[in-house]
């Protein structure tokens, strides 16, 4: 079979594929930090018929919110073929293998961050987060004051407090993955002197209510900026207070940088709304693995009942007619044979933004990949706007 696991002794091998693939440099001490990062990740591979590894990626497992509860997700990192194995099909594929191993182990969705959305679109993959960042002079927050307690979280420390203000901040939001003690040594990291970076949490009457993650990076002789990894709030009060606090370094900060989720109108309180500039920092994409499961998943009114025509070119199962109808047990979801129009008609990216509620129905019919033959008020009540923060990078 041309597609498998690689094994752990091959691991070096396709390292020193993505260096050459991504162009990018690649010492031996390189290679041995990489090859301690995600030792449990899983890597797919196509070997050719010598048993060349020609290409690959890395499929990082995760929980991942999705309608206020906990689903399987699996990511997709480092899709890399060497140049003089590209246009004979290795990736599509190792996607098809990746795919098939996606729904036997009960992901519902999968995710990646894109170097091309055309290219990642032609494997079912969509749009779905557009992450506002902003970058103004420190000393722009000068309106806020922090009352809270603050306290520089050292290595070693337990993450609970920050992961209250975590699971607080983005327990609305679908795609949040849930974090475990791996995630927080990444973000944090192990030598924050050595590298600059630093934690700080917040905490006032009520317990833990906001925390900051920052690099400093030298923008002059004297001069720093503020790269704000993460920052997180329990409550509105929460960011005021982090937001004071980070003020409280305008004399040693120039500028500062920070991402910000969708509601929070930081323009909009700021004393002069000129001083902020905004940007889209990252074009994160997702699809859906297993439909069925995610619109059983997905809430429906009572009695709610339509038909769903769903076009997915890479997987069989998402493909074709189903009927779907809100029941006193649940959700069911049905696939029919009938090749009869449906209510509602879209490629498998579409309704993966629909799913996740980046997109609401009535934005959605913005896509000419998306027909509603329906009068369109049942499904409007079911695919409505949702916060979604895809909160890791792999």
């Amino acid at each position: 079979m041309p597609v498998r696991e690689i094994r752990p002794e091959e691991r070096a091998d396709f390292e020193r594929l993505e260096s050459i693939a991504f162009a990018s440099p690649l010492s031996e001490e390189d290679l041995r930090r990489r090859l301690e990062r995600e030792p449990e990740a899983v890597c797919l591979g196509h070997f050719d018929s010598a048993g060349t590894l020609t290409a690959g990626m890395v499929l990082p497992e995760y929980q991942m919110r999705y309608e206020d509860r906990f689903v399987p997700m699996v990511g997709v990192g480092g899709v890399a073929s060497l140049p003089e194995y590209r246009y004979q099909g290795a990736i599509r594929r190792v996607f098809e293998a990746a795919f098939a191993r996606m729904r036997e182990g009960g992901a519902v969705f999968s995710a990646l961050y894109p170097f091309s959305h055309p290219y990642y679109r032609q494997f079912g993959y969509e749009l779905c987060q557009l992450t506002a960042r902003y970058t103004l002079p420190v000393d722009a927050l000068r309106s806020f004051r922090c009352e809270a307690t603050v306290r520089r979280i050292e290595p070693g420390d337990p993450f609970d407090g920050l992961q209250a203000v975590y699971d607080a901040h983005f327990a609305r939001c679908n795609m949040a993955i849930r974090r475990e003690a791996r995630h927080w040594q990444g973000l944090v990291t192990k030598e924050p002197l050595r590298e600059r970076v630093y934690t700080y949490l917040l905490q006032d009457a009520q317990g833990p209510c906001a925390y900051v993650v920052f690099a400093a990076q030298n923008v002059g002789e004297y001069s720093k900026e503020m790269r704000v990894r993460e920052i997180a709030f329990a409550h509105p009060k929460g960011l005021r207070d982090a937001l004071g606090f980070l003020y409280r370094l305008s004399a040693q900060y120039g500028k500062a940088i920070l991402t910000l989720p969708d509601g929070v109108p930081l323009h909009a309180v700021l004393p002069e709304s000129y001083d902020a500039s905004t940007d889209i920092f990252s074009h994160p994409m997702a699809r859906v693995v297993d439909l069925p499961r995610g619109l059983a998943l997905k809430p429906h009114p009572a009695g709610a009942a339509y038909t769903l025509r769903v076009h997915d070119a890479m997987i069989p199962g998402n493909d074709g007619l189903f009927a779907v109808q809100c029941e006193a047990a649940g959700v069911s979801v049905r696939r029919l044979e009938a090749d009869a129009p449906a209510d509602l008609e879209a490629g498998v990216q579409q309704i993966t933004q629909l799913l996740l509620g980046f997109l609401s129905l009535d934005e959605a019919l913005y896509s000419p990949q998306v027909t509603l033959r329906a009068s369109g008020d049942v499904l409007r009540r079911i695919f409505v706007k949702r916060p979604v923060y895809l909160t890791e990078f792999f």
